[in-house]
């Protein structure tokens, strides 16, 4: 048995002095207030109410027990009033998200802030960067990533893959020639490279474990997707870039891929957010419409 779902039914009946009337104010059927009154009665050991055909009325143990029972009806409406309070609060705040500067992110944060357009209590600190942010020390509340998690510490969800191209303009091919290998690539192209946040060397192209390339001397060196893929796209540059950010540009003819035979590594691309204890509602929440929005926003080439 409910005890306070009793006490509540008992409160009702005593102030009704009917079994009809409290079953019809509480949204119940006459036999389930009975039921629910003989119960408490038996668990009691005392009657709380004298019954007659026509109504009832509290017995000399029930007149003493309605107080205390209306007393702690009140308790608990006010600790769950609180508690409910508690909860709303949850969706007041700001949530840090970081993901890659990629501009498929563009839309996703357009998803996300339509998703909290009732919700403005909650406000965005939104990170597009090539650096991995530090959970703890950047304080990061969630985002999008890509590569293979190694982070116990994440829950995570993953919504597609990706991999490395590299591209270059037609007219940057018309002047030259196609690289025949690496070594071609390193000495007589002028390339594009990204360089690490952190600590300040470029990043490898990696086409996989045992082939990666790393340019010695880049022609231009950025700190952004959208820097690299502008760079190649002006026709000046060729550069290693994330299917899922020059896939358009090569569909168009904007771009030709080279080493397009060659086999080469996928890349995972996954939504997360830290493993607490309690996860505050409002990083959920977040969490939840950056899924749906990077889902439904993937190329199906890579989901």
């Amino acid at each position: 048995m409910d005890r306070i779902d009793a006490l509540r039914t008992f409160c009702a009946a005593a102030e009704a002095r009917q079994f009809r009337l409290a079953a019809k104010q509480l949204g119940r059927s006459p036999q389930v207030v009975t039921r629910m009154i003989g119960s408490l009665e038996a668990e009691l050991g005392e009657p709380l109410f004298l019954r007659n055909t026509r109504n009832v009325r509290l017995s000399a143990f029930g007149e003493r027990f309605l107080p205390e029972a209306q007393k702690l009806i009140e308790q608990a409406d006010i600790l769950f009033s609180r508690a409910s309070n508690i909860r709303s609060q949850e969706l007041v705040g700001t949530v840090r998200v970081t993901t890659p500067d990629f501009p498929i992110m563009h839309a996703v944060m357009a998803d996300v802030l339509a998703g909290l357009r009732d919700l403005p209590g909650i406000s965005i600190d939104w990170t597009a960067t090539v650096t991995r942010l530090e959970i703890v020390g950047d304080k990061v509340d969630c985002g999008i990533r890509v590569g293979h998690p190694t982070d116990d510490g994440l829950i995570v969800r993953q919504l597609g893959r990706t991999w490395d191209r590299i591209v270059a303009a037609p007219p940057l091919l018309d002047s030259l020639h196609l690289p025949a290998d690496f070594r071609d690539l390193q000495r007589g192209f002028p390339l594009c490279v990204i360089r690490n946040g952190r600590t300040g060397r470029t990043w490898r192209w990696y086409l996989r474990p045992d082939l990666q390339f790393h340019p010695d001397t880049p022609r231009l060196m950025v700190d952004s997707v959208a820097g690299q893929l502008a760079a190649t796209l002006s026709g000046g540059m060729l550069g290693s870039i994330q299917d899922i950010v020059c896939r358009p540009h090569v569909e168009s003819g904007k771009l030709i891929e080279v080493y397009k035979e060659v086999e080469r590594v996928t890349w995972p691309i996954y939504a997360f957010r830290p493993r607490q204890t309690v996860t505050p509602l409002r990083v959920r929440k977040v969490f939840d419409l950056l899924v749906e929005s990077l889902r439904a926003r993937l190329p199906a080439e890579n989901r």
